[in-house]
């Protein structure tokens, strides 16, 4: 029996000194994965629009932060079956009653005659909301037997006559929101927002070359590797960009990459980079990124032979069998000369003509980028008619 007392007593005091630990952390909000979609919809960037009401001309901006109004009048709103809540903070209330010419404040009246009395005032909104959505709409005094948990979509719009300003929010359940959203779009338009001081990569480029991991491992300083020319309508990148002909466009090919998505045709200038084309969506895709294994310049390249896609081994033997079959993987070998960062709203100003403080060095030093990732240095030569690069340093082993 003692035995079975100290354990009594052990279990009390470990759940008074669990209760001390300090209050439970709250559960997080609860949305369920089939509201997603129309919530984020719902609360994308919109610009401003306009609504008449009576002799008032109201504008309305969605507002993206959480609600945080206290709400004057709180009313249930229904869309056939469809329940929602509005709520809308003392001057949003007095704004949207001003019509009626009411003797006493709205938000002193009961809220089933609070309800019926907003309802007539917002009929010219109503009728034709209505209509559009084929179903009818109805405020209630009550919160329609519905908490804020079963409303997963919340709006929030600030509203305003010129001269007040009042808040309300709008707490909608998946289906009423689904049914909203094409009216809403219509009326409310997707703005999004120019995001102009996001800052991008952008890259001047000598050249590129598609390898193997096998190659790639067999490259040791001295060999040259032949590179593909970075000019749009040359390597086949777009054909849509004719580079333009004439005396600027004469000497050493070049190109701008931004992003490893865009890029366009340049020439070194005195004063920098100028470029020849507007910047043009590669139709390859991401050139830091080489094409599936299966690709037919990838076999090409695990069989090197004389061409554009050639190595040039000075120990050839090197490379060694890989049994897993990882030395067939793809990889792109960019060679850069120099680079530096816009901002969008910086590359949107960009066309042909523009010229880039980017400087090609006389030396024809060049980084080697492999997927994305400098591993090295070169240096750009002459062979032929086209340019390769002779490795310097590659560090793929750091």
């Amino acid at each position: 029996m003692a035995e079975r007392n100290i354990s009594i007593d052990s279990m009390e005091q470990h759940q008074q000194h669990s209760a001390q630990a300090g209050p439970e952390v709250p559960a997080l909000p609860i949305i369920p994965p089939s509201a997603v979609p129309v919530l984020n919809a719902m609360s994308r960037p919109r610009g401003a629009f306009t609504l008449p009401l009576g002799q008032l001309s109201l504008t309305c901006h969605l507002d993206r932060r959480p609600i945080t109004h206290e709400a004057a009048l709180s009313l249930g709103l229904t869309l056939g079956d469809m329940p929602a809540l509005l709520r809308l903070d003392a001057s949003a209330v007095e704004i949207l009653s001003s019509p009626l010419s009411l003797q006493r404040p709205l938000a002193g009246c009961p809220a089933d005659v609070a309800a019926l009395w907003l309802e007539y005032a917002l009929l010219e909104w109503l009728e034709p909301l209505e209509s559009a959505l084929g179903d009818n709409m109805r405020l209630q005094g009550d919160d329609t037997g519905v908490s804020d948990d079963t409303l997963p979509i919340q709006l929030s719009l600030n509203l305003t006559d010129g001269h007040r300003q009042g808040k309300l929010s709008l707490l909608l359940s998946q289906p009423f929101a689904e049914a909203l959203q094409p009216w809403f779009d219509e009326t409310c338009p997707v703005a999004p927002r120019p995001c102009s001081n996001v800052i991008w990569p952008l890259q001047g480029i000598a050249g590129y070359q598609t390898l193997t991991l096998a190659e790639l491992r067999d490259l040791a300083p001295g060999d040259v590797v032949m590179l593909d020319s970075p000019v749009i309508n040359g390597s086949g990148l777009d054909s849509s960009a004719p580079t333009p002909p004439g005396p600027d466009n004469r000497g050493q090919a070049s190109a701008v990459l931004v992003g490893e998505r865009l890029m366009a045709s340049a020439q070194t200038h005195r004063d920098g980079v100028r470029l020849l084309s507007r910047l043009h969506p590669l139709t390859q895709g991401d050139l830091a990124m080489a094409p599936p294994a299966n690709d037919n310049d990838n076999n090409n390249n695990a069989q090197p032979q004389t061409g554009s896609t050639a190595v040039d081994r000075t120990a050839a033997g090197r490379m060694t069998a890989d049994s897993t079959g990882l030395d067939q993987l793809p990889l792109r070998l960019v060679c850069e000369f120099g680079r530096l960062e816009l901002s969008l709203g910086e590359l949107r100003e960009l066309d042909q003509g523009s010229v880039l403080p980017l400087s090609r060095p006389e030396d024809e030093a060049v980084d080697l980028v492999v997927n994305g990732r400098i591993l090295g240095k070169g240096r750009v030569v002459k062979i032929g008619d086209g340019l390769g690069v002779q490795i310097v340093r590659l560090a793929t082993d750091e």
